[in-house]
């Protein structure tokens, strides 16, 4: 499927696909594992990566040759956004869609927090199972996993609430251009804290994490999970100040997503030495004729985009090549 390249190049630069977090899923049927590798270069200097995994989801990564596990090793060294049909479901889905969006923009732009939103994962998933498991937890355990828990949740509320700030007006500039300036958007980070705003800094945001805790201490107990963090956060989208969640149509929605992208690009524009590369998988499609024309004017042209289309025509502009794929096989078209 044409799909899969853009899938493949998603994957060697982002250690994820765009369509499942399950890497063994991403196996062809009838195979026993999949290998992506892709050639790159930052000006003179080239650039390998390599990715692999079997049906026992044993995973192997290849960085320039150097090997490991972690498909989080390829990020950082290849900016990639792309534009996919299954971008409606941060609009209409639930809050982890949006967290993801953020979390994956946040970790190209700063790859250090992949290691911080890692680490915060599994000291709540081991939080959880304190509270799980024991109808009394050891205080001073609990103690030490909520001090480790909210130290990483400051640092990821920090960036996700700054990454939010910069994401509103591009998003609602290109929503305006796109929708012909008939609705307006913006962008809040809810947290899940028990008021609206949270302090945007250190020691003003972690007094309010601790006071959070404190507050859900019986709660917790009783549900046995974590009530509180950024695991449980949500970016709200509002269009026209109604929650586009429940409000917008197909269209609206897909709009709303292709602004959201298109900032992205340009958030990771402002890094010159590496320019985002576009994946457009059949977008111009799904569009009518004035939003397609209109998207086609916003798309940057100064870096790489690589577009799937089933019609050359559906393409509203001229492209320096083209590629048919046929019977598995992908070739030149002159």
């Amino acid at each position: 499927l044409k799909s899969n390249l853009l899938e493949a190049l998603h994957l060697a630069a982002l250690g994820f696909s765009p369509r499942s977090r399950s890497e063994k899923d991403l196996v062809r049927w009838g195979a026993d594992r999949f290998v992506v590798r892709l050639e790159a270069s930052h000006g003179e200097t080239p650039l390998v990566l390599a990715a692999s995994c079997d049906l026992a989801g044993r995973k192997e990564t290849r960085v320039d040759g150097v090997a490991g596990k972690l498909f989080s090793r390829l990020v950082g060294h290849i900016s990639v956004v792309g534009l996919y049909p299954e971008d409606l479901h941060y609009i209409r889905g639930g809050p982890e869609g949006r967290r993801s969006f953020l979390d994956a923009l946040a970790c190209q732009l700063d790859p250090p927090l992949l290691e911080t939103l890692r680490d915060h994962a599994r000291v709540v998933r081991q939080r959880n199972a304190l509270l799980k498991d024991s109808d009394s937890p050891d205080p001073q355990v609990l103690d030490v996993l909520d001090q480790q828990m909210t130290e990483l949740a400051v640092r990821i509320l920090e960036r996700r609430m700054d990454l939010v700030e910069q994401l509103v007006e591009p998003v609602s500039r290109l929503h305006r251009i796109l929708s012909d300036g008939s609705e307006s958007v913006d962008l809040w980070y809810r947290g899940s804290y028990g008021e609206d705003d949270l302090p945007r800094k250190g020691p003003a945001l972690l007094d309010r994490l601790l006071r959070r805790r404190d507050m859900l201490r019986r709660a917790e107990s009783s549900a046995r999970t974590t009530l509180f963090g950024p695991q449980r956060d949500d970016l709200s989208i509002l269009l026209s100040g109604r929650p586009s969640r429940e409000t917008a149509s197909q269209g609206q929605a897909r709009t709303l997503a292709i602004a959201l992208r298109l900032a992205s690009a340009e958030l990771l524009a402002s890094h010159p030495e590496r320019p985002p590369v576009l994946l457009l998988d059949d977008i111009f499609a799904e569009l009518d004729g004035p939003r397609r024309q209109r998207l086609a004017h916003l798309l940057p042209r100064a870096g790489q985009s690589f577009l799937c289309s089933p019609h050359r025509a559906d393409l509203p502009f001229e492209v320096d090549r083209t590629f048919l794929l046929e019977s598995g096989r992908l070739r030149e078209t002159v």
